[in-house]
């Protein structure tokens, strides 16, 4: 359980937001932790949509998968870029 920086930018949206977040969050966690910063703000409500999913260089992120998994995978750095939408 560690804080870990990261760059959220939900799509549409054109400010990107610094957002920390935890290693053990799920992913689906990690999107309401920058959907927050947007949805209601500068993006409408989506009441069409089943909530959000995460994209790392343009992959969708299982919602169930925890920081902490994808970055045994593969190399996450602190600021890495993450973008957030509604599911398709």
């Amino acid at each position: 359980m560690a804080l870990f920086p990261i760059i959220g930018r939900f799509a549409g949206d054109f400010v990107p937001h610094l957002a920390a977040v935890d290693t053990e969050d799920t992913f689906d966690q990690i999107a309401e932790k920058v959907a927050v910063h947007s949805v209601g703000r500068r993006m409408p409500e989506n009441p069409a949509a089943d909530g959000y999913e995460v994209l790392l260089n343009g992959d969708i992120l299982p919602g169930d998968q925890r920081l902490e998994e994808l970055m045994a995978e593969t190399p996450v750095l602190p600021l890495q870029w993450f973008e957030v939408r509604w599911k398709e």
